[in-house]
């Protein structure tokens, strides 16, 4: 006994601890955000901000491609003690990413009115949109130095507080009128703010930059495209059905459907914290050929037990959670098992890939790559029925989350018949 708990009585086991039970708390007040949200925009405004913030996650696929880039490398170089490298490597990915974020802005910004149009919203939260573009990257590269230097207690707290400053903020602009708009900004400034903030903790490894004769060039050949596959899969995968039933179904039913992804996504946001920590944790493991498996079985087990224990809850109670949102939803409580137990398998695929991409082994990303694909022709031919939507998207996560178990079994099965047989 006091073996055990001398084990878990580690500086790494005490931040982890803290880092997840914060986060739920975090979860629950961002589940405070939307609950917020819910009373004070009707469906068809809050199916329109959804629609806004799955567009933020597409256009946020490079971002996410940058995140795991510099996790992965900072925590190579890191491993390495190769200080040099993890300067460089800030300045390369700020001048080689303006060349995407800046057109990307740009296009936003002229083509605002069509796609005001095509969403049913407003043209002034796509200019806002393009905008933000210009400082998102800047804001992902910091926040992924600051994670990927496992400085989990701050990480933690600044969440925290970009929950709190967000939800100030959004309450306020929608009282001014500015509807779910209002909303988009308030998120975008409180990103600001937080970003501001986190830089102070890794100035020292930034700050002054190192100079040299030529720009480096970082080899990111084999590891971009899969991480590319990985980005595109998990923004996609939660964002393109919202856009989607937003287009081929009325105002109203779009905004119940909203309702339910986004009680679903608490689930996935209540685990991304464990999720998260595979990557760093991994990687800087990988880099210094130590053992993985115990990783990889631990935070499994700990996410799949409670990732399965919410979707069971929210099956249970599900007029009581969606009548807390408002009664104006309480019809979409019926398919609210399906959407629950769809994010918990979604949310145990990005786990697995994530560990494989953080040891070096990201083939397994092609299977999320063939359901990102499948998705929107899923939905366009089950587009006459709304129910049927709600159970073909079920299906695909669920056909996910059992493709990836098996590819994991496999190669586990198969590196040990090797090793026997050498």
């Amino acid at each position: 006994m006091k073996r055990i708990l001398t084990y878990f009585d580690t500086p790494t086991a005490r931040s982890s601890a803290f880092f997840y039970f914060s986060s739920i708390f975090a979860s629950f007040f961002r589940y405070l955000f939307h609950l917020i949200l819910l009373r004070l925009l009707a469906p068809s405004e809050y199916g329109e901000f959804s629609s806004y913030l799955s567009l933020i996650y597409i256009l946020g696929i490079p971002t996410i491609i940058v995140s795991n880039v510099v996790v992965k490398y900072v925590s190579d170089f890191r491993g390495r003690g190769d200080d040099v490298s993890i300067n460089q490597l800030f300045y390369f990915l700020l001048y080689k990413l303006s060349f995407i974020t800046i057109p990307l802005g740009l296009l936003l910004i002229i083509f605002s009115n069509p796609l005001a149009l095509l969403f049913k919203a407003h043209s002034l939260a796509f200019v806002v949109l393009g905008v933000s573009m210009f400082i998102s990257v800047f804001q992902t590269i910091i926040g992924s130095y600051v994670f990927a230097y496992q400085k989990i207690v701050f990480v933690t707290v600044i969440g925290f507080v970009n929950v709190i400053v967000n939800i100030l903020l959004a309450v306020i602009f929608i009282k001014l009128g500015f509807g779910a708009t209002g909303v988009i900004v308030a998120q975008i400034l409180a990103g600001i703010l937080t970003t501001i903030v986190s830089i102070f903790q890794i100035y020292k490894v930034i700050f002054p930059r190192i100079n040299f004769k030529s720009i480096p060039n970082f080899n990111f050949s084999g590891f971009i495209g899969y991480s590319f596959i990985y980005a595109v899969g998990t923004s996609m995968l939660i964002s393109t059905d919202i856009i989607l039933v937003r287009i081929f179904f009325d105002s109203h039913i779009s905004g119940l459907y909203s309702s339910l992804i986004i009680l679903g996504r608490m689930i996935l946001f209540g685990l991304t914290p464990l999720i998260s920590l595979v990557f760093p944790i991994s990687a800087h493991r990988h880099a210094k050929s130590y053992n993985t498996n115990s990783i990889f079985a631990k935070l499994g087990l700990v996410i799949l037990f409670f990732g399965l224990g919410a979707a069971s809850i929210y099956s249970i109670f599900s007029d009581f959670i969606v009548s807390k949102m408002s009664l104006a939803y309480i019809e979409s409580a019926i398919w609210l098992p399906y959407v629950a137990f769809g994010m918990a398998f979604f949310a145990f695929s990005q786990f697995i890939i994530s560990y494989l991409m953080a040891t070096s082994r990201p083939q397994a990303s092609v299977l999320l790559l063939v359901a990102t694909i499948v998705q929107p022709v899923l939905i366009y031919v089950l587009r006459g029925s709304f129910d049927n939507v709600i159970f073909g998207n079920f299906g695909l996560q669920f056909t996910l989350f059992l493709m990836l178990s098996l590819y994991v079994i496999g190669e586990y099965f198969f590196s040990r018949f090797k090793i026997r047989k050498s």
